[in-house]
């Protein structure tokens, strides 16, 4: 029976509840190995990137580049997770009072997923043209995440909204006069139904900073991020 390495190491680490914490020096090889893979991969394509052609091109042994990361799909993984990473903190800044919330987290999206000259970013083309390639273990958390995503930004109509804000060619004007043809208000959040008046109580429980969040969606999402992070350390978070 033929297992891939990188489940047996998930395994390990997940017994464990914790995988290795990298120091300073880890952290920089680690992030090395990671740019270099996005550019090739984002230059070339995914299917010609081997270990032993990254590590020839980072001038390192292949040995190390497996202390880091067991194949290339696990590298490709950790890019787009990492992409996705950046788009919900850019997402998340955007406070709920806003009254253009979704337009506006919309607007963070392109902010973020493409260059000053139009184009997509390496990260986001990764994300658009290989992300189907993943095994089905490693593409389940990028598509998890990147549904959620979606949702934050235009509820259920986040998967035309992401077709649209992934369409280099589409300016944000005229993906939200796009959106705004999908349905009454589809891409604006619902309004709760109304409730009875009730007197107000102040408790010190509720009286504490609480982050903005568009949706319990957003809060799951956030909830998500933070349990990798701990998992990932400090390397995931720089």
């Amino acid at each position: 029976m033929h297992i891939q390495p990188r489940l047996l190491r998930a395994h390990v680490d997940n017994r464990s509840h914790n995988r290795p914490m990298l120091n300073e020096k880890q952290q920089a090889r680690e992030q090395s190995i990671l740019a270099a893979a996005q550019t090739l991969m984002a230059t070339y394509c995914r299917g010609v990137l081997t270990i032993g052609k990254l590590a020839l091109a980072l001038r390192m042994s292949p040995s190390t580049i497996r202390r880091h990361f067991t194949d290339i799909d696990e590298i490709l993984a950790e890019i787009l997770l990492r992409h996705l990473t950046e788009i919900a903190r850019a997402i998340g800044k955007i406070p709920l009072g806003d009254p253009n919330c979704r337009a506006a987290s919309r607007a963070a999206y392109i902010e973020v997923t493409r260059t000053g000259w139009g184009g997509l970013t390496e990260a986001h083309l990764l994300l658009i043209r290989e992300r189907h390639s993943l095994p089905e273990d490693l593409a389940k958390p990028v598509e998890d995440m990147r549904h959620l995503i979606g949702e934050m930004l235009a509820g259920e109509e986040g998967a035309i909204a992401l077709t649209l804000l992934d369409t280099p060619e589409l300016q944000a004007a005229q993906i939200e006069a796009m959106l705004a043809t999908t349905g009454p208000r589809a891409n604006e959040p619902k309004a709760p139904p109304a409730k009875p008046a009730q007197p107000q109580t102040h408790s010190p429980a509720s009286s504490g900073h609480k982050p903005h969040y568009r949706d319990w969606k957003a809060a799951k999402l956030h909830k998500k991020l933070l349990a990798r992070e701990a998992r990932a350390g400090p390397a995931a978070v720089a």
